[in-house]
This record gives C-alpha cells, sequence and structure tokens, in this order.
C-alpha cells in the first residue's frame, strides 16, 4: 500500500497566501475584504505656516472621523520632500494655495465640513473593487504583492494599479502659524509624505482582471537605506485603483 504525501496550503495562484510548492489546497487562502475607502491629497510645504497649523489638524481630524477607511497622500512643493510624482499631481490638481486639500482628484475648500463631507460621500459609494496588499523590504527594494477582485458587475476597463511609497515620522523643521508671521518648529513630525510611485507614473500601470481577479507583484528601488533620507522601516505601499476616462482618471479604491 503507498500513501501520497503532498504538501498543504493555498494552491490558488491569485491569493496572496499562494503556495508555489503545495498540491493540496488546506483552505488557507486569503481574498480581499469588500471594503470601501477614500483618498485624500493634501498639497503641502515645510515653508508654508499654515499647513503646519490647521493644515495639520485637518489631518489629524480626518484620521480621527474615518480612521483606517481614509488614506492621506502628502503632496510637497518647493522643499527637501519634494518629487517628481507630486509635481505630477500638483500640476493636474492646480491647487490655489498650500495647504490645500482635494477628495481624489476633487477639489474641496479649506472648510473642514466640507471635506468631511465629500470623504462621508465616497465612503457611501458602492465598492467597485476589493483589494489586498503585502509587502516586505530588503537589500533597498520593496516588494510588494497587490490582490484585487472586481464587485458589483463593475468590468474593470480602462483601470490602472499605482502603488505609491509613503513615509512616516521624518522630523523635519516645518514653518508654524500664519501666512507672514510663522516660526520654525525643528521637532516637527511629517507624515504620509508621497516619496514614489513603483513604476514612476502618477497613475501606475493598465491592470487587467482574468476572471474578475488580478494578483500584481512589484519590486519599488527604495533610496538606498546608507544616504540616510528614507527610514526604510517607516515606509510602507498604498495601491490606489484609478479608472481613465478621456483625459481623466476617477479614483475607484486603495488598500494600504
Amino acid at each position: 500500500m503507498f500513501s501520497s504525501c503532498g504538501k498543504k496550503g493555498c494552491t490558488d495562484p491569485m491569493s496572496l497566501a499562494y503556495d508555489s510548492e503545495a498540491t493540496k489546497d488546506d483552505n488557507t487562502c486569503t481574498y480581499p475584504e469588500s471594503v470601501k475607502k477614500s483618498l485624500v491629497f493634501k498639497a503641502t510645504a515645510t515653508w508654508c505656516p499654515p499647513c503646519g497649523t490647521w493644515g495639520e489638524q485637518y489631518v489629524n481630524d480626518i484620521h480621527t472621523q474615518f480612521s483606517d477607511n481614509c488614506e492621506i497622500i502628502a503632496l510637497h512643493q518647493n522643499d527637501d520632500f519634494s518629487v517628481d510624482v507630486a509635481y505630477d499631481f500638483l500640476s493636474l490638481l492646480n491647487p490655489s494655495g498650500v495647504p490645500s486639500f482635494f477628495v481624489g482628484m476633487q477639489s474641496v475648500s479649506s472648510n473642514f465640513s466640507d471635506i468631511s463631507g465629500l470623504i462621508t460621500d465616497e465612503l457611501l459609494e458602492t465598492n467597485q473593487v476589493a483589494l489586498a496588499t503585502s509587502f516586505s523590504t530588503e537589500n533597498d527594494v520593496m516588494n510588494i504583492k497587490v490582490q484585487s477582485q472586481l464587485e458589483g458587475g463593475f468590468t474593470g476597463e480602462n483601470c490602472y494599479l499605482a502603488v505609491y511609497i509613503i513615509e512616516d515620522g521624518q522630523v523635519a523643521t516645518q514653518q508654524v502659524g500664519n501666512p507672514g508671521s510663522g516660526v520654525p518648529d525643528d521637532n516637527f513630525v511629517h507624515n504620509h509624505i508621497l516619496r514614489t510611485e513603483a513604476n514612476g507614473s502618477a497613475f501606475g500601470q493598465p491592470i487587467t482582471f482574468e476572471n474578475g481577479k488580478n494578483l500584481t507583484e512589484i519590486n519599488a528601488t527604495l533610496v538606498p537605506a546608507a544616504l540616510n533620507l528614507w527610514a526604510h522601516e517607516n515606509c510602507y505601499p498604498v495601491a490606489v485603483i484609478w479608472q481613465q476616462n478621456g483625459s481623466e482618471y476617477e479614483f475607484i479604491n486603495l488598500t494600504k
């Protein structure tokens, strides 16, 4: 008599838990939870005093009100945190000044209730893509896996997947106060800094869904840790699905 001793594990290649050596599925495959989230861009700068006062307070208030259902990406201009991808977005968003807030690609007034209302409206929309992600960093390279699954009859046509590398916890001088009368805060902690997009493009790369599913693996090159410019342990990916409509892009959903 002979017995089969195949390795057990997740045998679905569209799952983040996929084990290429597994021959017997053991129900350990994971699939993305369908949760609608909101994306907020903040145009900011270290030389801008209001960015360190009410601009920062708005960020804190958004996190308090919406917890993990809203992701903020800080687009710096004309300071040490500025990068090409941020300028690409700023040229499209065309903020009237700093700080400015945008929900997806939609401009919103500097009134917090308006920002909160627009985020709330977006979170109430029907979710079209469920997402999940995992990542690891080694030798200045971040390996990122993004799992996505279409929801509610959404076709996924003309969709793009962007993977933004974000950093928290950078301590750098920030002007704080009113316009023209700011004072430097040398211990200011900067979060949500947009460092790069994994493919170098503001809206990422086209994505296709096989039977409504996609698993994408990306290697993002980070600034070498030896240069002490980025703290790799504080960097993380935010994966965003966009849908192109002519020359414009509509935010669909994200995962962190």
